[in-house]
């Protein structure tokens, strides 16, 4: 249905035109007034100009100084050159908000001073942190960079902070590094002290073998091997009998002297690795490298930056007069609608008037009964009946006059039929509409001003009352933003994440309820039927772990102490570190068992060979299988080297150790060829071994803590005002729906 010009007067552009005409004098001196004001209070005697500095630099891609320089690292992925990407990021913005520069540089500049709060005020630190938050802020640019933000009203303080926090962010992050890595230092240094030691006193031990004559065992095996078939095929008795005790001396420590030997050159190998693990170490808990690119530097700004005047006076003037504009149509509505509603605010009475129903609405005249028609008559009835004699001529005349009044009647009536269902349907509508605009809306305020002013004072005093300490204990609340470190994902999951389950666990919240006797602190009884499930609920009310948008882990504790909120923060980390510790060296027991099995295993092996290797060299004389064999073979073919040498050799010792080296020769060659397998075997098991032990004995903390929780000395919880704020508009609202049905209690009860 097309709306009409005519029936909604109150929207023409023209009427726009004519009320603003109509008020111009009040919106001009309004508008004015508005203008002048925001120039006075925006000027420095009421707003203290601010001047802006800023630093642009870019994190750097690498951490650790010996994976970026030294030799060993230098196949590895990430350039020392090259700059950081969405991870470094950030992390560098996460460090930026630490509470460490944030304290350093309150200190350094004295900002509680500058600020001008009273350092013995009861909220002074909530309120410097807050004036600290709002004069220095973080943000990433569309570059990937870190922007670094500081407004004074000193420009050129606000250039040295600026570029003092950007020299902290070096300082900071390089100290919570040194924490981690001069642990590290600790721990590979021992290692490597302890693993100095043991080849250290392995070579002492080949020191006093080779003290015995057992300089390399092999060599001499062969060369007394071959000089005493020299010596036999010259009839040497004491050559021979020389010769042969120092086989016995081969015999008795050859065995020992290979495995040291051979354990000294593993031991080597792993003294060569933990050296380099030890310089890398070295390097990382003693050196430090920039962590960022300074791109732009900040400078003294030569011109305010807060606040923009000509934005200030623009929003206030345009602001102030829609807010004019806005109060004089409610103005005019009133007064248009409701003519006596500022005079009743003036104590007069209200007459009222009467109300002339439209004319438009006038209801009905009652329906006139009319007659019906005749019945119809079938043409057989007809037929029996004497056909009528025609009337006379004015008789007819009579009868068409009757006949048009019947027909008026007629149409007349159909007419007020329409009229009264048209009535009926737009008085039905009226009554379910009219308190539902937005004048009748007002003039029901209007009517119950007392009852509702007198309702919401009442739920804001009440409000008030029961915020406050009185019925609610206030809650403080500490926090800490925290790193996961020195750990490796599970599954698919990020190190944040594992954090975010370790942190929520069930060991450290009954840690914390133990130690803290929150069912006490918490008002619980121990012999509640839902003991258990009221607490663990309190306290993931009180305890707040949630990962934040730089994949730092944000713990959150409220309690009624603020030392007692800051100490289970504190604890919270603390037995993280301790829970992670304990299931790394949990599984790394397991392995270093199941290790240590194979270990000695082997080593009963090797044990079990050596025996055997030791009775057939003492037993038998064999001590080196090819030389043995090739000198044997010779001193019996008579090939032998020298003069008359074939005419003194002692056939009875050959044929001796040739059906030795017959009998036992295969024997010993795969028993020593199994001896040095499992030497090689032994060294890779060995070195998985310690390894384990190392992951297994090791004391190191697994979380990086970037902002460290602090005693709080302004509560968080009630937020009085909100309550009160709340209250008043829910009970208005509540009571204005239960006016509605007082007053529509008939409409409602006739419409539905």
């Amino acid at each position: 249905m097309a709306i009409r010009k005519s029936d909604y007067p109150n929207f023409d552009s023209s009427n726009i035109l004519l009320f603003l005409h109509k008020w111009r004098k009040p919106l001009i001196i309004v508008t004015a007034i508005a203008l002048v004001a925001s120039i006075l209070f925006s000027s420095p005697w009421f707003i203290t100009p601010k001047f802006k500095s800023t630093v642009i630099l870019y994190p750097a891609a690498t951490n650790a100084i010996s994976k970026a320089l030294l030799i060993e690292n230098t196949g590895s992925d990430k350039d020392i050159l090259a700059f950081g990407e969405d991870e470094e990021t950030e992390q560098l913005l996460q460090i930026l908000h630490s509470n460490r520069i944030r304290d350093k540089i309150i200190d350094r500049y004295n900002l509680m001073q500058h600020y001008r709060i009273n350092p013995a005020s009861t909220y002074r630190n909530t309120r410097l942190y807050q004036r600290y938050e709002d004069n220095i802020s973080f943000k990433r640019t569309e570059f990937m960079a870190v922007k670094i933000t500081v407004l004074d009203t000193d420009p050129q303080m606000a250039a040295d902070i600026a570029n003092d926090i950007a020299e902290l962010l070096d300082s900071t992050k390089n100290d919570m590094q040194k924490q981690r890595a001069e642990r590290a230092f600790e721990i590979v240094k021992e290692q490597y002290f302890k693993q100095r030691d043991e080849v250290a006193a392995m070579e002492d031990s080949l020191s006093k073998l080779r003290a015995y004559g057992v300089h390399d065992y092999e060599s001499q095996a062969e060369m007394i091997n071959q000089q005493l078939a020299i010596e036999l095929a010259r009839d040497n008795t004491e050559g021979v009998k020389r010769l042969e005790q120092k086989l016995e001396v081969l015999a008795q420590y050859g065995g020992p002297y290979v495995s040291i030997r051979d354990a000294l050159e593993y031991e080597k190998k792993q003294l060569s690795m933990l050296r380099a693990k030890y310089e890398e170490s070295k390097t990382d808990a003693q050196e430090v490298l920039p962590v960022k690119f300074v791109v732009n530097s900040a400078y003294k700004a030569e011109r305010k930056s807060y606040p923009i005047r000509w934005l200030i006076v623009l929003v206030a003037t345009i602001s102030v007069f829609l807010f004019a504009l806005i109060l004089l149509l409610i103005v005019e509505n009133i007064n248009t609608y409701f003519p006596d509603a500022f005079r009743s605010l003036s104590g007069n009475k209200i007459r009222k008037a009467p109300l002339n129903r439209p004319s438009g609405k006038d209801p009905p005249p009652p329906l006139r009964q009319e007659t019906p028609p005749p019945r119809y008559q079938h043409s057989s009835e007809q037929a029996d009946k004497p056909k009528p004699v025609p009337p006379p001529k004015q008789q007819l005349v009579e009868d068409d006059k009757k006949e048009k009044e019947e027909d008026e009647s007629k149409n007349n009536y159909q007419q007020r039929a329409e009229h009264h269902n048209n009535y009926q349907t737009e008085k039905h509508d009226t009554q379910m509409t009219r308190y539902f605009t937005n004048t009748n809306l007002l003039k029901l305020i209007f009517k119950w001003k007392i009852h509702l002013t007198i309702i919401v004072l009442a739920a804001v005093v009440l409000a008030a009352i029961f915020s406050s300490a009185l019925f609610i204990t206030p809650m403080f609340k500490s926090y800490a933003l925290i790193y996961p470190s020195n750990v490796e994902p599970y599954s698919e999951e990020s190190r944040s994440e594992q954090m975010l389950e370790f942190l929520k666990s069930k060991d450290i919240r009954d840690r914390i309820i133990q130690k803290y006797d929150l069912a006490k602190r918490y008002k619980i009884d121990s012999s509640y039927k839902y003991f258990q499930s009221t607490i663990i609920y309190e306290y993931s009310q009180n305890v707040i772990i949630s990962k934040t948008p730089f994949e730092t882990i944000k713990i959150e504790v409220f309690d009624a102490d603020p030392v007692v909120a800051c100490n289970m923060v504190n604890d919270i980390i603390k037995f993280y570190d301790e829970k992670v510790l304990t299931t790394h060296q949990d599984k790394y027991k397991e392995v270093l068992g199941y290790i240590g099995q194979r270990l000695a295993a082997k080593q009963a092996e090797i044990d079990s060979v050596e025996n055997i290797l030791y009775d057939i060299r003492t037993q038998y004389g064999i001590i080196d299988y090819p030389n043995q064999s090739r000198e044997v073979a010779r001193g019996f073919l008579r090939t032998v080297d020298g003069n008359n040498a074939a005419q003194n050799i002692n056939t009875r010792e050959v044929l001796q150790l040739k059906e030795n080296i017959e009998k036992y020769g295969g024997i010993y060659t795969y028993y020593n060829n199994r001896y040095y397998d499992l030497i090689a075997e032994y060294s890779k098991v060995k070195m998985d071994y310690d390894e384990a032990l190392m992951f297994t004995t090791r004391t190191i903390t697994y979380s990086n803590i970037i902002s460290e929780p602090f005693a709080a000395d302004k509560k968080s919880y009630p937020v009085r005002w909100v309550i009160v704020l709340l209250a008043a508009v829910g009970v208005f609202l509540a009571s204005f729906v239960v006016i509605l049905v007082m007053e529509n209690v008939d409409s409602i009860r006739r419409n539905f």
